[in-house]
């Protein structure tokens, strides 16, 4: 079920970051200045081209960000996900370390830095870098990065973690819907359907339409707790929705389990 955030909302992060950022008054010699908003400007012209899918345009910017400023944790951190666009892990880990030698305290790198490490498998290592920025107060992005750690501490099966930084990460986040489906299947793989089935309630109320993984793991919730109205209009609209799916797939082949044992 878990899936941490992917890279289009990312790069959305950090060109509002660059935009916020050549608001700050910074107390710069005249020099300075001019770098640091060349940098700012470079990043942010990148940063937009990669959201429009042209890489090498958005390489140029990037590049001369870097040029510009070698010190840079803004350029690295945009550098580090260009490569992230283009599927480089090795040159995208290692400007995030970049970024993180010239400023260890700039929590998008951070962030991003702990989402790679839980991409490749180190899950103890993501939980490192997402418990320092989620306990920043001074990062907009607390909220993610609380839910990002639930998925982290739920992949290295410590449940009572996950769901504690779950719960966080719903009282910061504007867009519940990942973290409710999250506690949701917490509680449904740990038999206690009642309490899933109100998660569930919660993550349905805010998510039109479902996602197939949603309507799925609702059905069995519903199942469970004998709720067959709710359970028969869940199976209508995966099947409708999602005819493709491999939720679908599994839908079937529980069903067919299910008319087996009743049955026999």
């Amino acid at each position: 079920m878990s899936r941490i955030t992917r890279v289009a909302p990312l790069i959305a992060t950090v060109v509002a970051a660059v935009l916020l950022l050549n608001g700050c008054v910074v107390a710069r010699s005249g020099p300075e200045i001019k770098v640091h908003e060349a940098v700012q400007n470079r990043v942010a012209a990148g940063m937009e081209y990669l959201q429009l899918g042209k890489p090498v345009e958005a390489r140029q910017h990037l590049s001369r960000a870097v040029d510009l400023d070698d010190n840079s944790a803004l350029a690295h951190n945009a550098m580090a996900l260009l490569y992230k666009y283009e599927g480089d892990r090795e040159r995208e880990e290692y400007h995030y370390r970049k970024a993180l030698r010239a400023d260890s305290s700039y929590a998008p790198a951070r962030n991003n830095y702990g989402i790679l490490l839980y991409q490749k498998g180190d899950y103890r290592g993501a939980v490192r870098e997402f418990e320092r920025v989620a306990n920043d107060p001074g990062y907009s992005g607390r909220g993610p990065a609380f839910e990002n750690l639930g998925r982290s501490y739920l992949a290295l099966g410590e449940r009572d973690k996950a769901i504690e930084n779950f719960n966080r990460s719903l009282r910061l986040v504007s867009d519940p819907r990942a973290s409710l489906l999250e506690l949701a299947g917490i509680y449904m793989d740990e038999g206690r359907p009642r309490v899933a089935g109100r998660y569930h309630d919660q993550y349905a109320s805010v998510a039109n339409p479902q996602t197939a993984q949603g309507l799925w793991l609702g059905i069995r919730i519903a199942a469970a707790n004998g709720d067959y109205d709710k359970q028969s209009s869940y199976e209508l609209a995966l099947r409708e929705l999602y005819p493709n799916s491999s939720e679908l797939e599994a839908w079937r082949t529980w069903r067919s389990a299910a008319a087996s044992g009743s049955a026999g």
